[in-house]
């Protein structure tokens, strides 16, 4: 299961695919796609995707079957995930950032810091 933020800086896209034309919404995030998947089920529908700004298909549901079944094993996989973590407050307001797995910015700060250290 991929591990997508609960919210993005970018938005989430939730894509609804019919056999001629396609829909594209914008939100904010994970959770917010979700119920816009559960509360406008369309009967013509072919497919719905949740896809991260990055263009990442998080949810697919051709692949992934029903929006309930996966909505429950992604909140139990970020639960799983927000336990075993460090928490941390990135100051880039990143949201996968973790004392484990730093941001690319938060890396950069890190080796700048060692680097502007006296003494060394």
């Amino acid at each position: 299961m991929s591990d997508p933020a609960l919210s993005e800086a970018g938005g989430i896209t939730v894509l609804t695919l019919y056999e001629t034309r396609r829909e594209s919404e914008r939100v904010a995030s994970i959770e917010d796609a979700i119920d816009r998947i559960e509360n406008s089920r369309s009967p013509d529908a072919v497919c719905e995707k949740i896809v991260t700004r990055d263009d990442t298909v998080v949810y697919d549901s051709t692949r992934n079957g029903s929006i309930e079944d996966w909505a429950a094993e992604w909140r139990l996989e970020r639960k799983r995930l927000s336990a075993s973590e460090d928490v941390r407050a990135c100051p880039h307001e990143s949201p996968g950032c973790t004392a484990e797995d730093l941001c690319l910015q938060c890396t950069m700060d890190r080796q700048i810091e060692r680097h502007s250290t006296p003494g060394r």
